[in-house]
């Protein structure tokens, strides 16, 4: 019965006084990694297959040659090891998924209109300012086709509506509701 006490004690105490001594600056670059991360693998959609080399999966089959571990030296990198690499990268990432972000509450608000009086940008919605642009500061380009509406970030370019690197048709033929374009143009696809 002690032991089951200081058990709970020490469960206790660890998960209310543990405290991660975290400065804002390193909260900061920590979110960025990983958003960053997150909109890399939306956007790029990659699917990363380590080759397993010949020699582990001879005399494995089914189940076992599935299992069969990659050589240490094929492992990634760890997220931390990959921002401190490269974190404009990951900025840029974490731009592109904040303007997501927003552009799907665009979107939401947009759909609640009649598709045939949409405004052609996000400026004159009735929203939260900070919602009604991308990650640069520009107002998204409302493109209406169709019971579809696509919410599209001109990108840190700042392409205006009438430049942007895809046509209207090209955005109505797409399968995807969320992708990226040239130049980092962003584009969400609303849907009643």
């Amino acid at each position: 019965m002690l032991l089951l006490s200081l058990v709970a004690f020490a469960y206790y105490d660890f998960t209310h006084n543990f405290r991660i001594a975290l400065s804002p600056q390193q909260v900061a670059e920590t979110q960025i990694a990983l958003k960053g991360a997150m909109a890399e693998a939306i956007f790029n959609g990659e699917q990363k297959s380590e080759v397993v080399p010949a020699s582990e999966l001879k005399g494995k089959s089914g189940l076992d040659a599935l299992f069969a571990s990659t050589p240490r030296s094929n492992k990634g990198e760890g997220l931390i090891a990959a921002y401190q690499k490269d974190p404009q990268k990951f900025k840029r990432y974490a731009e592109m998924l904040d303007t997501a972000m927003n552009a799907k509450q665009v979107g939401d608000v947009v759909l609640k209109r009649n598709i045939s009086q949409l405004p052609a940008t996000s400026e004159t919605l009735q929203m939260e300012p900070h919602l009604k642009v991308d990650a640069w500061g520009s107002p998204f380009c409302i493109i209406p086709f169709g019971e579809k509406v696509a919410i599209v970030s001109g990108g840190p370019s700042h392409l205006p509506c009438d430049n942007l690197p895809m046509s209207k048709e090209q955005i109505a033929k797409s399968n995807k509701n969320l992708y990226a374009g040239a130049n980092d143009v962003v584009v969400v696809i609303a849907q009643r």
